[in-house]
């Protein structure tokens, strides 16, 4: 998978990219990750990349123009241009999962006040990672991009492991555990150590069902209709 990401704060994300899982990914061979700065997609010589907002108000307003020439360098018949944005639609897993069968993705992240509106025009998908604000687009970036990187064949060694995780199912994943057995009183649960794998496959979905019974009750309600 090719993602390019296009910020006005490139160093912010080259330190998620070239790190972790996303660095693994890459050294593979099977992710080809790049940060792109938005100024060398201006034209003054102080490189603008934000103004005052139309009718006035607080903050600033990123350009357009730096997007859509950045956009139009770098998009190929198999692009698909995503904007982090409170406007767009809440991301889940399943997203991720659709989104990792794509071969190009391009974030562009705002910043300031946003991005002037016009930019909606130019981008295929916007998303949102949750219902708050953050300084700019680039963590909510970083956070699709890991999400939909880690769900790629290869990029995390354990075969299966992603599979399992929270919301894959519709569910919570179970407790993990390690040593010690016994940490201040507080036991890994017995069956974890007795060897009978079948005994815990069924220990598992159980713990499953009721983490997600107890701490998030609305997938229980979503997972038993889609049963």
């Amino acid at each position: 998978m090719k993602i390019d990401i296009i910020t006005a704060l490139p160093e912010l994300v080259k330190g998620f990219t070239e790190n972790s899982m996303l660095k693994i990914g890459q050294d593979k061979g099977l992710l080809d990750i790049r940060v792109h700065d938005l100024r060398d997609w201006t034209n003054d010589k102080h490189k603008t990349v934000d103004d005052s907002p139309y009718g006035g108000g607080p903050g600033m307003i990123m350009k357009v123009e730096p997007f859509v020439k950045a956009i139009r360098d770098l998009r190929t018949e198999e692009s698909i241009v995503i904007m982090p944005t409170p406007a767009g639609d809440i991301y889940d897993q399943k997203t991720a999962r659709n989104l990792s069968e794509e071969k190009h993705l391009i974030f562009i992240c705002g910043h300031y006040k946003g991005i002037d509106g016009r930019i909606e025009h130019y981008v295929d998908r916007m998303i949102s990672t949750g219902d708050y604000i953050v300084t700019g687009g680039e963590l909510p970036a970083a956070v699709i991009a890991d999400s939909v990187c880690r769900l790629i064949p290869g990029v995390i060694s354990d075969i299966g492991s992603a599979d399992s995780d929270s919301f894959e199912n519709g569910l919570l994943d179970c407790d993990y555990y390690t040593r010690p057995p016994v940490f201040e009183d507080y036991k890994v649960p017995e069956v974890l150590i007795s060897g009978n794998h079948k005994a815990i496959n069924e220990w598992r979905k159980n713990d499953s069902l009721e983490r997600t019974k107890a701490k998030r009750p609305d997938l229980i309600e979503i997972f038993n209709k889609i049963k």
